[in-house]
């Protein structure tokens, strides 16, 4: 919780600053088995043209938020990796219900 109090929220805060992404939260929620997650990091983009395109800007951002290079950031990630499992990502897409009439 520490690091993204810190260093993942910095980088958040400057992806949104800079229009590369619309909010960002944290969600912690129970684990229901060994396989399942307790904590989720979302981070919301205009759409999917928009987080595919704009990689290489995201990183840069980051980098100039976090005064750091891609080195340190592989030793951060190699490092919260031997306390933690990432069991992995999803891609999800919100659906606006429109009323019927």
């Amino acid at each position: 919780m520490e690091y993204l109090a810190t260093e993942w929220k910095t980088e958040q805060e400057a992806l949104k600053k800079a229009g590369l992404t619309l909010n960002y939260m944290v969600i912690q929620t129970e684990s229901h088995g060994p396989d399942d997650f307790n904590l989720m990091l979302m981070t919301e983009f205009k759409d999917l043209a928009t987080l595919e395109a704009d990689q290489d800007k995201r990183e840069a951002v980051a980098n100039k938020a976090l005064n750091s290079n891609d080195k340190k950031m592989i030793e951060g990630y190699q490092e919260r990796a031997s306390w933690r499992e990432i069991i992995g990502s999803r891609l999800a897409r919100e659906i606006i219900l429109e009323p019927k009439k």
